[in-house]
């Protein structure tokens, strides 16, 4: 059997696709990590959907501080 120098055997081209095919699934397994589940993916601009702390008020003071830090962040 002869094989020019492009060509490779068919059981080691198997092993090759074989072992890409296992680095690929590793890759994307690698994704589905336990602190990245349940995550939110789509979001809905202008709407917090997170969990409310103290029932979702703020006082006063809170908010001005609050106002305060976002004119600081569009300057």
């Amino acid at each position: 059997m002869t094989l020019h120098a492009t060509e490779v055997p068919k059981p080691r081209r198997a092993a090759f696709l074989a072992l890409g095919l296992l680095v690929l699934a590793g890759g994307l397994l690698q994704g589905c990590r336990e602190e990245e589940q349940d995550r939110v993916l789509l979001f809905d601009k202008g709407h917090y959907i997170g969990k409310n702390v103290d029932g979702g008020k703020l006082d006063p003071a809170q908010i001005d501080e609050l106002n305060k830090r976002a004119e600081k962040q569009w300057m």
